[in-house]
């Protein structure tokens, strides 16, 4: 049976599904950063083979690989997020590339214990949702091929663009939520923000050639975008400077969210 925090984490996320696509998916802000991360793990992926998504959401990146040819296991803590994740597969033909499975990240590795994976791809924050980064990293290596590229997309510790746009509204609480090192709770989950050095730590026993990129450094975080939506030169103008600071690893500590990237290494976890 599911523990009572992993019961949390998919009912938190079924509360999102069915706006997540027009509120952020869709929106110009979400449309530029998914192609960043997607033109992030082109670089790493092989050119073929298998690849398991943590925390597919509704299933954008799914169908992105499978398109271009890759089998995937998409896993979800949310029945909901599933659902609207296969309608979009099928209506995109591509879902007899795609398995989908109700698979709490906590679960990873029992669950799929023996299958081997040639990638691991997790966008947008699924990391995030746990605080035993040095645990998830042992899971994953169980579960990869050597030489299978990990891709994370991760919520970061320090944002200024955070902390100027809560400060400017004198919300002192929401500008530093994500500084203590117990993280925060929302909706019901304890949310955590390692920073790129700190999860690098935790990956390192099992991967290799570890690397950290920044995302929405100079593009704002997405509860902030909204203005942008009315100033296409503005936004046009801010997209080029985020490619630009996406270039330099050291500004990946300091950006609303950044990609980890990594390759599994020869080193074996204990039994």
């Amino acid at each position: 049976m599911p523990s009572e925090s992993l019961q949390l984490s998919g009912a938190a996320f079924d509360e999102m599904a069915a706006a997540y696509d027009t509120s952020f998916t869709t929106t110009r802000l979400g449309s530029e950063l998914r192609k960043m991360v997607w033109q992030r793990l082109a670089l790493s992926l092989p050119e073929r083979g298998r690849i398991i998504e943590i925390g597919c959401g509704t299933g954008e990146d799914a169908i992105r690989l499978a398109q271009r040819g890759y089998d995937v296991l998409a896993t979800d803590a949310s029945r909901r997020m599933l659902d609207i994740a296969r309608e979009k597969a099928l209506r995109a033909g591509c879902r007899q590339r795609i398995e989908f499975a109700h698979l709490p990240m906590q679960q990873l590795a029992r669950e799929l214990e023996g299958e081997r994976f040639d990638g691991v791809f997790s966008n947008f924050g699924v990391f995030n949702c746990t605080s035993a980064a040095d645990e998830l990293a042992t899971d994953l290596a169980r579960l990869l091929q050597p030489g299978a590229a990990l891709t994370g997309v991760i919520m970061g510790r320090y944002v200024p663009w955070e902390w100027a746009w809560f400060l400017l509204r004198l919300d002192w609480r929401r500008a530093f939520r994500r500084l203590p090192r117990s993280g925060t709770l929302w909706r019901g989950l304890r949310i955590h923000y390692p920073t790129p050095k700190n999860f690098a730590k935790s990956l390192s026993p099992y991967f290799d050639q570890i690397s950290a990129h920044a995302l929405g450094l100079v593009l704002p975080p997405s509860y902030a975008s909204a203005w942008l939506n009315e100033r296409p030169r503005v936004f046009g103008m801010l997209a080029k400077l985020e490619r630009a600071a996406h270039r330099h690893q050291s500004l990946a500590a300091i950006a609303d969210h950044y990609i980890i990237q990594a390759h599994r290494n020869s080193a074996q976890p204990d039994a």
